[in-house]
């Protein structure tokens, strides 16, 4: 329904364009002074100026229209990005309360003594006794 509206107004308009043009190209409506963009002199009828308006808005528009539709493309790359992020958190969480479920309960580390740190470098050093010339 949509599509059928755009290009109904799309065909009124190339109308109401070709109509302006042919409209406007007599003698009468010369321009009185000519114009300039860019360094560059127009000089011509009224309906030259009216076509010459209809390019630059049909080019105006198909920039517009680029842009959103990139826009509109990074938008759903994005969407479907956090779909697939939401989704693997879900199986990840999933497989965790699974392996919590299949995992023996392990000991908890008993508690320091009150006054000794939590850590000591004496762990981390070599005891006597206990090395490859005891495993002998």
């Amino acid at each position: 329904m949509i599509v059928v509206l755009g290009l109904v107004i799309a065909v009124a308009a190339v109308a109401a364009g070709v109509a302006g043009v042919a409209a406007n190209t007599s003698d009468v409506n010369r321009l009185t002074s000519d114009f300039s963009v860019f360094d560059y002199h127009f000089a011509g009828t009224t309906g030259e100026l009216f076509l010459i308006g209809i390019i630059v808005g049909v080019v105006g528009g198909l920039g517009v229209g680029l842009v959103s539709a990139g826009a509109w493309r990074s938008t759903r790359r994005g969407a479907a990005t956090r779909r697939e992020l939401r989704q693997s958190r879900k199986e990840i969480a999933a497989a965790q309360r699974d392996l919590a479920k299949t995992k023996e309960p392990t000991k908890k580390p008993a508690p320091a003594a009150a006054g000794a740190p939590a850590w000591s470098m004496s762990k981390l050093l070599r005891k006597p006794g206990k090395g490859a010339a005891a495993a002998e």
